[in-house]
């Protein structure tokens, strides 16, 4: 219909928003890949198309996981959520029949895609930090990143890290080199502000592997300078885990840490001697007296009222205001309460635990969180909302689906119903809002599809990998370590955001060391 040339420029367009629009949201990425597939549709020259990609063994390696969901809904009886899966699966079809049946991407083209994706992270990233910082004061970590997971974030922040690293290195001009190395440090400043402490350790994984690579090549002094500086930085990064470890492990000594019988007034206080949470090192559940507490209380906020007996009522606002009380060394009860500013009542009715939680970083949170999840699990207590401890139960679940389904597994759309039966069946202690998926790829697929599909999964990313490893671009590895990394902890390609990680950069990668091969068969 147009012109070979338009046709290139409506693919490079495509492409290139592609590469902008994966860090934007939804909408922004699904545009670019119909105006790809509009082009590609347009262009004609199907039989010349089918051919390329019949006899291409990698097209065919790196879509079966594709086809192999599609029969996977053959035996699925939750239809709707397989053709949930199927949909957000699309990209891993489409994305590797365009690009390995249209004109390869050269070198000068592949670095446009890649400014055009650093262009999207900054203005992804500073729209997070306005969100954040200056129009709402966001308590809540998770909800540091407006346009995907913090988890899926943290992902691409590496990956254009690792890009302006590799800019960094191959490019000439020292302006350019200086404008690239403040962007870098402006991608792991943000990973700091935004609290995407798996992000952080990605990029701390990331380091180490480089300064390996990078160190394995230099003189011995530099060897030694550089082993100084990582055991400098570990030592500091040491100290600020451990300061709010022991900020919020150790015990404060002081009478309020100690229980009481009765309240200033009079009234019996409760003791939980055997609950040993604590806030700031100050114990959580004892020198309590709900009665005084809920009746101060009542007169304040009577709107936000709740009651610890007889009946519960609003029993969370009861939860936090003990923990936040805690947290300031006070015993729970009027005269307590008395103690507290109005500040400290607004943050209380957002349901914060810690009167120092909202002037710490976000990443100071994330660690935190960490901590009390830690506690938690240690002594056998509530494990519910704990994102890290909670996957030991995700787990279990699976292997029992797993057992009962090892060759082909539940079925495409039928991996949630069938944990949730287990959660269930095995009584797991995890309340029904937080039954969820195993929160790791591998379990995922092999509940879905069996330990056939996971032998199918392993070979579909794999197999083009160890095939091209003398053709595939220097970013590729830190890439791929990246995305292995997210698939031991997440279920990355169980969200669009996660698909389009591994399908954009994945296909891309693969489809230029393929072309690269095919240019220089003698390599």
């Amino acid at each position: 219909m147009f012109s070979e040339k338009i046709h290139r420029y409506l693919f490079l367009f495509g492409l290139c928003s592609l590469a902008f629009g994966i860090m934007m949201g939804t909408v922004p990425t699904s545009v670019p890949q119909f105006i790809l597939l509009g082009n590609w549709i347009i262009e004609g020259g199907f039989k010349l198309k089918w051919e390329q990609l019949r006899v291409n063994k990698l097209f065919w390696i790196i879509t079966s996981l594709f086809f192999l969901h599609l029969i996977g809904m053959a035996y699925t009886q939750d239809l709707e959520s397989g053709l949930t899966s199927i949909r957000i699966l699309m990209p891993l079809m489409f994305l590797p029949m365009l690009l390995f049946s249209t004109k390869p991407v050269n070198e000068k083209e592949f670095k446009l895609l890649l400014y055009c994706f650093l262009l999207g992270s900054l203005v992804s990233t500073v729209w997070c930090l306005i969100y954040n910082y200056v129009l709402h004061t966001n308590e809540v970590v998770r909800n540091a990143s407006r346009f995907m997971s913090h988890i899926r974030l943290g992902l691409y922040l590496n990956v254009a890290i690792a890009s302006c690293f590799y800019f960094i290195w191959t490019v000439s001009k020292n302006l350019h080199k200086f404008l690239l190395g403040g962007l870098l440090l402006y991608f792991v400043f943000v990973l700091y502000a935004l609290g995407l402490a798996s992000g952080l350790v990605n990029l701390l994984i990331l380091s180490f592997f480089a300064l390996i690579i990078f160190l394995f090549k230099q003189k011995m002094h530099i060897r030694i300078i550089s082993l100084v500086i990582i055991l400098v930085g570990a030592f500091y990064g040491f100290n600020f885990l451990n300061s709010i470890f022991n900020s919020q492990l150790t015990t404060v000594s002081g009478e309020n840490n100690i229980p009481h019988k009765l309240s200033q007034t009079g009234n019996i206080y409760l003791n939980y001697n055997s609950f040993t949470q604590k806030e700031n090192g100050n114990y959580v559940f004892i020198n309590i007296q709900p009665t005084e507490l809920q009746k101060e209380w009542k007169m304040r906020f009577p709107k936000d009222s709740f009651s610890y007996r007889p009946h519960l009522h609003n029993i969370q606002r009861y939860q936090v205001l003990v923990r936040y009380m805690a947290s300031k060394g006070l015993n729970k009860d009027s005269a307590g309460l008395t103690k507290l500013s109005n500040e400290d009542f607004i943050n209380i009715q957002k349901n914060i635990t810690n009167y120092k939680y909202p002037d710490w970083s976000f990443l100071h949170k994330r660690v935190y969180e960490f901590v009390w999840e830690y506690d938690e699990f240690m002594n056998e207590r509530n494990v519910n909302g704990h994102s890290l401890t909670m996957r030991l139960y995700f787990w279990k679940a699976a292997a029992s689906v797993i057992e009962k389904n090892v060759l082909f597994g539940v079925g495409t759309g039928d991996v949630q119903n069938e944990l949730n039966k287990t959660y269930v069946e095995t009584q797991s202690p995890l309340t029904k809002d937080w039954y969820k998926r195993p929160h790791n790829q591998f379990i995922t697929m092999t509940v879905a599809l069996g330990v056939v599909g996971l032998m199918i999964f392993l070979f579909s990313f794999l197999y083009p990998v160890n095939s091209l490893k003398k053709y595939l671009h220097p970013l590729f590895w830190p890439y791929f370590l990246i995305l292995v990394l997210s698939f031991v902890l997440e279920d990355t390609l169980e969200t669009q955001a996660g698909l389009s990680f591994y399908a954009f950069f994945y296909t891309l990668f693969i489809a230029q060391a393929f072309f690269k091969r095919q240019q220089n068969p003698a390599d």
